[in-house]
């Protein structure tokens, strides 16, 4: 009776579950502190874009100057200030989702999806985003999760495909035949 009492017992205090965020260390309480905004530069203008093909205007280094001029194959679309929010509590972390599974990092980066902040016409923040091989580089290091920013490219009409093949069929579905 006494240890399917304890055992009783015993399970009760592992299954409750205490969701505070507040940690103690010895009797020490720690305040979480809210996690501090991405963008906190100034810009003029947000531009989300999908890409048919990354080589067309990225070389061997990410870190060189990107020129605008080479987004040829591309389709774009300027955020509005809804959607400015919501991607900088993703890329502030604040949208992250608790996840047990394994991310697997891949060595490609072909960024498909980038993210452009404009000054005037100067890039002056700038985020790329591989989905195929689950690495984002930027100026600034955000702190996004990829199923979430994931979401957020749907959810502005850039559509994520996992497989280069399938990518290029949609995009290229979508470019508007070039007037002479």
């Amino acid at each position: 009776m006494l240890r399917i009492s304890s055992l009783i017992i015993i399970l009760f205090l592992v299954s409750c579950k205490n969701d505070k965020q507040e940690k103690f260390i010895g009797n020490q309480q720690l305040k979480t502190k809210p996690l501090k905004n991405y963008i906190d530069f100034k810009y003029d203008k947000v531009i989300a874009f999908a890409s048919v093909d990354p080589t067309d205007y990225y070389g061997d280094d990410f870190n060189e100057k990107i020129d605008v001029k080479k987004f040829k194959d591309t389709i774009s679309k300027t955020l509005d200030s809804i959607q400015i929010k919501k991607l900088n509590d993703i890329l502030s972390g604040r949208k992250n989702q608790k996840t047990d599974s394994v991310t697997i990092v891949a060595d490609c980066f072909y960024p498909r999806h980038n993210i452009i902040f404009l000054k005037g016409k100067k890039i002056i923040n700038h985020i790329a985003v591989c989905f195929e091989c689950n690495q984002i580089k930027s100026n600034k290091h955000p702190f996004a999760n990829m199923n979430i920013l994931e979401d957020f490219f749907n959810s502005i009409n850039l559509k994520i495909f996992y497989n280069p093949l399938e990518h290029k069929r949609h995009y290229d579905s979508l470019r508007l035949p070039k007037t002479k």
